[in-house]
Formats: structure tokens, C-alpha cells, sequence
């Protein structure tokens, strides 16, 4: 395990018994037992934390969804879910501290390509897809993340039956 996985699995495990806002730099150093120039190398802030957490989960479902070779609006929404379930704990934690508010940025990073190569008209469906998926999953999330992914797929199918797979189909 590396340094930069190190102070994030230190960060949530100390948020499952510390206030978010409570947690200093200096918690985060002396539990991970890395030095404050080390995160200070690799972190300007706990938030910068919770984002690599968060594109560490988007870099595992695009490859998921790489390897698979989705086609299909279902495979593309179940892939998404079943990433987001295994990481249910950390879902719940960064929701309950109020910072489920990066998921959404880092869902915008992970569309850039989208967002960069495509006209007005589709940067609308581009935005709207990444608030559906943000949206959804915090929904879920509220929920306790009870739901089964294949449930939940049924739903935002059903929900979405007019997709437009430009929005998927560059990942």
C-alpha cells in the first residue's frame, strides 16, 4: 500500500468515529503514521483525500466497463452500481460528513473527455447524465444503500429508457 492509500484508508477509518470537521492534518499523520511533509506531498487538503478515493472507484468502473466491452444501457448502469455497492461503507460515511458533494466533481472530471469534445447541445445531455448519476446514487445512499444493485438497475432503466448512449459510449 502506498502512501496516497494509506492516508485515505486512515481518513475514513477516522471518520467512522470522528467528526469529519473535527479530523486534523496532524490525526491523519500520526494515525496513518506518515510523516506531515509526506502528506503534504500528496494532499493539499482532507477533501483532496475523499476526491482520490472517489476517482480510484471511477478508475475501477471504467475499467470494469472497459473490459467488458459494454453495449448495453443495463450492462453500463449495473457496472456503475456494482463498483459504487462495494464501496458501500465509504458511501455512507462521506454522505452522513456532508462531502458527497465531491462525488459530483469528480464525476465531471471523469466525463472531461464528453465535456471538451462535444457541442452545446450535448454538454447539456453530458451534465444532465452526471447529475442523474449523482443524484441517483445519493438517493440511494439516503437509503442506507439497501437496495441491490440489479433492483436498482431495473429502476434507473426504467427510468432512463431514452438514453442517449453518446453520454456512455466514450468512457
Amino acid at each position: 500500500m502506498n502512501s496516497k492509500e494509506k492516508i485515505a484508508n486512515t481518513l475514513i477509518e477516522l471518520m467512522k468515529y470522528e467528526e469529519y470537521e473535527k479530523i486534523t492534518i496532524k490525526d491523519i499523520s500520526d494515525s496513518s503514521k506518515i510523516n506531515r511533509s509526506t502528506y503534504y506531498r500528496n494532499f493539499k487538503s482532507k477533501e483532496d483525500i475523499i476526491k482520490y478515493k472517489l476517482e480510484l472507484i471511477m478508475d475501477e468502473f471504467i475499467a470494469t466497463y472497459k473490459a467488458k466491452n459494454i453495449q448495453k444501457k443495463e450492462e453500463y448502469i449495473i457496472t456503475i452500481l456494482e463498483t459504487f455497492y462495494k464501496y458501500k461503507d465509504f458511501f455512507i460515511i462521506i454522505h452522513k460528513e456532508k462531502q458527497i458533494y465531491l462525488l459530483q466533481k469528480v464525476l465531471v472530471e471523469c466525463f472531461k473527455y464528453n465535456i471538451d469534445n462535444c457541442s452545446k447541445e450535448e454538454l447539456y445531455h453530458v451534465y444532465y447524465h452526471i447529475g442523474g448519476i449523482y443524484n441517483f446514487t445519493v438517493c440511494w445512499i439516503e437509503n442506507e444503500m439497501e437496495d441491490d444493485p440489479k433492483t436498482l438497475t431495473k429502476i434507473a432503466t426504467d427510468i432512463v429508457k431514452y438514453f442517449n448512449p453518446l453520454l456512455w459510449s466514450y468512457i
